[in-house]
């Protein structure tokens, strides 16, 4: 099926690794020109190499939540490709606490990577697409937003904000034919997850599934999903396929929000 994103310009936040890393793949396969940015400049040159045999991409250390730094990564990348069509906000921080041990600082991070980053991000590419009559923009809000726990506050607040946000950009900008969405996912096999399974695995002296069974047993479909999963469905949404979709939050998650609406 054609997704009729060839040619397109696409910014993808935290797109060094993971979740963001696996999307920017997926859009260079179906021919859009790819930014990626993130805070960590080997990496980043390391995710460029990798991600050049497929498609136009460049590299840029930005972090969001820094509004100077936004700004040149959009006015760089609008440079390079004369034009932005798509946005997908990954970037972002997981900060624990509970609402006896969370700090005001933690909540704060947590809001300037998620809420106010992704505004940010959203805002400066604006003019770009009403001047092109036409965008989409995805943010990829975890699944705290719908259930979140008590050991991660600074998350669940967070997540919570960015999904009223999103629903209120979407309804905002609707009609300069630019369509805003979230992706939900939970669980996904990233770095994170890799890193706490091994240190279950070593702390714990047990194998693989026993240590993701924590994960696992948390959705109907009984295992973890995998990035290039969350970037199929990106890939759509940002898609010609989905031009009737906007101020929509879809679940990728295995069954595990199944009982939740809203």
């Amino acid at each position: 099926m054609d997704l009729g994103i060839r040619g397109k310009a696409a910014l993808v936040t935290g797109g060094s690794r993971g979740i963001g890393f696996a999307i920017a793949r997926r859009l260079l396969a179906e021919g859009a020109r790819v930014a990626i940015c993130g805070r960590d400049e080997a990496r980043l040159a390391e995710a460029k190499s990798a991600l050049s045999t497929d498609g136009e991409v460049i590299a840029i250390r930005c972090d969001t939540a820094d509004a100077e730094q936004r700004a040149a990564f959009v006015s760089r990348s609008a440079s390079e490709f004369g034009r932005i069509d798509i946005l997908v906000n990954n970037a972002g921080t997981h900060v624990r606490g509970s609402l006896d041990s969370m700090r005001e600082e933690d909540l704060q991070r947590q809001l300037n990577d998620k809420l106010f980053g992704f505004l940010g991000m959203i805002r400066e590419v604006l003019p770009h697409m009403r001047h092109a009559g036409d965008g989409r923009i995805v943010n990829i809000i975890g699944q705290a937003t719908r259930h979140p726990h008590p050991d991660r506050m600074p998350s669940g607040i967070a997540n919570a904000a960015a999904q009223a946000m999103t629903k209120s950009v979407a309804d905002a900008v609707a009609r300069d034919n630019i369509r805003v969405n979230s992706v939900c996912p939970q669980y996904v096999e990233t770095d994170i997850i890799t890193a706490t399974l091994a240190k279950e695995m070593r702390e714990r002296n047990i194998d693989r599934a026993t240590a993701a069974s924590g994960f696992t047993r948390a959705n109907v479909l009984g295992r973890l999903g995998q990035p290039e999963e969350i970037a199929d469905l990106v890939a759509f949404i940002v898609s010609d396929r989905a031009n009737f979709v906007t101020g929509s939050s879809v679940s990728i998650d295995g069954g595990y929000n199944r009982y939740v609406f809203g």
